[in-house]
């Protein structure tokens, strides 16, 4: 009400300035057209004297002539009728005025409609509506036109993420997995580096694809690991992928610290301890063989050629040859100590139960940081080997950075 209230005194005040050019102009213009009267006179009345002192007219034809220039003035002075054209012209287009009273609300109304918030108002107000308690009847008509205004609104302003989220949970709802996709998608591309939304697409892809692995699905799943290695739904995903490929600690480590997260009552949880017993059990039965007290020696160092500062961090990383980019061990070091040489072992551990012991390849990866965070940025340096078989391993591993990151 008050934003209506707000609406018409604006208007009002509009057509205040609306009114004022004509009525002001008005009178402008009859005191111009007074003053170009009078210097008309003045014109006459100075050509006459020339005529008569160049006796070109006598006396009487001058006196004449004045008398008749004086009419005129004073004729045109009295009389609105005989005003010069600017002033007809001027009282011609007073019919604007009306017009113009007339088309101003409509135009404002219309572009208010077009570029305005009214329809993301009405949305609010169909939130509102079905919140409330209602009957079952209702509440199907409010949803129904409460996600078909939310449709029609996004397509006309698909920069509002908040939208293509509301979408993309009404048709996981209703078992859309392709609309789904598709209204997540669209919000991913406002906002790529949002953890929770790549989580949530990835399961969207992962149901997609039957609860199959394909590469989409990895791309996806691994794109959200590293943003956000908490998230519990990339964590449910990350343990089925691990129990998949045999990796019963991997797999129980993820599921753990998904479960973790969540409410102890909920079904999710029930289903992830279903899912750790079974690993465990595995994992009993059929022991991954291991590589016992696994250290590996790096040389680190800068390339003489750079120029960085001494308290720039250092992230040294042992990574699996294949799937995940979580890191099997890590250190962080200062630029300035370098070179060193250090060791890493599972007791540099990002992750519990994720280490060197899991995996048979790995890749060493050095990296001097610009903004001191440990996810790559262009302008980092880095230098990186891989193929590293750790069963047949000479150390200690050189890694001397020297490349620079021109691309993400």
């Amino acid at each position: 009400m008050i934003l209506w209230l707000l609406i018409a005194c604006l208007l009002m005040l509009s057509t205040v300035f609306l009114i004022y050019p004509f009525v002001r102009g008005d009178q402008i213009q009859k005191g111009e057209a007074l003053d170009a009267n009078l210097q008309i006179f003045i014109d006459q009345q100075s050509q006459l004297e020339s005529q008569l002192s160049q006796k070109q007219i006598d006396q009487t034809q001058h006196q004449q002539l004045l008398t008749e220039a004086k009419e005129l003035l004073l004729n045109n002075t009295e009389n609105p009728e005989a005003q010069p054209a600017i002033i007809q012209e001027n009282k011609q287009a007073i019919w604007l005025l009306p017009a113009l009273l007339f088309l101003l609300p409509l135009f404002c109304f219309g572009f208010y409609h077009y570029v305005g918030a009214s329809a993301d108002q009405r949305i609010v107000e169909l939130i509102q509506q079905a919140s409330e308690p209602t009957d079952t009847n209702q509440s199907i008509e409010l949803q129904t036109e409460l996600y078909a205004a939310i449709e029609k609104r996004a397509e006309q302003r698909p920069d509002n993420i908040y939208y293509w989220i509301l979408l993309a949970k009404r048709a996981i709802q209703k078992n859309d997995l392709a609309a789904a996709k598709y209204n997540y998608s669209q919000a991913i591309k406002l906002s790529p580096d949002d953890g929770f939304l790549l989580g949530q697409y990835a399961e969207i892809l992962f149901m997609l694809a039957n609860s199959q692995f394909t590469d989409e699905v990895l791309s996806a799943l691994d794109k959200a690991f590293v943003i956000d290695s908490s998230n519990t739904t990339v964590l449910g995903l990350k343990g089925i992928q691990s129990f998949e490929n045999q990796q019963w600690q991997l797999a129980i480590t993820y599921w753990q610290e998904a479960k973790r997260q969540m409410d102890q009552t909920s079904a999710t949880v029930k289903a992830l301890k279903v899912g750790i017993a079974r690993a465990q059990k595995r994992l009993s039965v059929e022991p991954q063989e291991q590589l016992p007290s696994l250290q590996i020696e790096i040389l680190v160092s800068i390339d003489k050629s750079i120029d960085f500062n001494p308290e720039q961090r250092v992230f040294v990383a042992l990574v699996a040859a294949s799937g995940a980019p979580m890191p099997l061990a890590a250190r962080k070091l200062r630029a300035g100590d370098l070179p060193t040489t250090i060791t890493l072992s599972n007791a540099d551990a990002v992750m519990a139960g994720y280490n060197l012991s899991n995996v048979n390849k790995v890749k060493a990866v050095a990296r001097l940081s610009q903004s001191g965070s440990a996810t790559p940025q262009i302008g980092d340096w880095e230098y990186s080997l891989t193929g590293i078989n750790l069963r047949d391993l000479e150390q200690p591993l050189s890694l001397k950075i020297s490349r620079q990151i021109n691309t993400n």
